[in-house]
């Protein structure tokens, strides 16, 4: 009977996973259609200076907090099931790997919370708006130009987590491959998306000026992880509804 419910618990879990993974894909989704529309891909001021930064917060907080990574916040927030729910699936025959890809996740994503600035910059611009005087507003670009450096995305700051992001991906697939669960395809998939995303992270965090180049891995390795999310998905549901 105990282990009857523990079973159960686990495939509500499985139930919980695949929505999530749906729910990240339709926030990936939706990061592609904002990038797509007028201004979506490129901010409306000049944000290579700090002032730059607190005059787009000042218009648009909402695209300014989703240019400092407010998407990846939501999305890396709902995989956490999905990886949950991964080493479920694969804890009986390979726990030691499976737990290893769950680890790995958890501290990027504890790595990546840590270094992000859009909260951060959101409670300090409106500090900055609200000074009163010059060198109150000095004081706070000071605090915002170290903000920005450690949690802009796609910079030398917020590389470790993504690093250990996609590095846990890949690991997970790896899992996928030895397992049962899922079919190699699934597997195969998310090594080319994670594998690809991770050159685009090491190349547009360190060599900037190879940015638009770097897009095209980027691209890549976004619609190969849509792919993913969805064969988890399914994966996940016929796991609930098995006996």
């Amino acid at each position: 009977m105990e282990l009857n419910l523990n079973e159960s618990r686990w495939k509500l879990l499985y139930r919980i996973g695949a929505v999530c993974a749906i729910a990240a894909l339709a926030v990936m989704v939706a990061e592609i259609l904002l990038t797509a529309v007028p201004g979506g891909s490129k901010a409306t001021v000049d944000t290579s200076t700090i002032t730059g930064w607190f005059d787009l917060f000042a218009q648009n907080r909402f695209m300014a907090m989703r240019n400092l990574g407010l998407i990846n916040i939501i999305a890396t927030t709902l995989t956490i099931p999905v990886f949950l729910s991964l080493f479920g699936l694969h804890r009986k025959e390979n726990s030691a790997f499976a737990g290893l890809s769950l680890i790995l996740f958890l501290a990027a994503y504890v790595i990546f919370m840590a270094d992000n600035s859009a909260f951060p910059m959101l409670a300090l611009s409106k500090k900055y708006l609200a000074a009163g005087s010059e060198g109150q507003r000095v004081m706070l670009k000071a605090a915002g130009e170290a903000l920005i450096a450690r949690g802009s995305s796609h910079t030398p700051g917020t590389f470790p987590g993504f690093f250990l992001s996609e590095l846990a991906n890949i690991f997970i697939c790896i899992v996928i491959l030895k397992g049962k669960v899922f079919n190699n395809i699934t597997g195969w998939m998310g090594i080319i998306a994670f594998g690809f995303l991770l050159i685009f992270e090491t190349v547009s965090s360190f060599f900037p000026a190879l940015f638009a180049a770097a897009m095209i891995f980027a691209m890549i390795g976004g619609i190969a992880a849509l792919a993913w999310y969805v064969m988890l998905a399914r994966g996940f549901l016929k796991a609930s509804k098995s006996k």
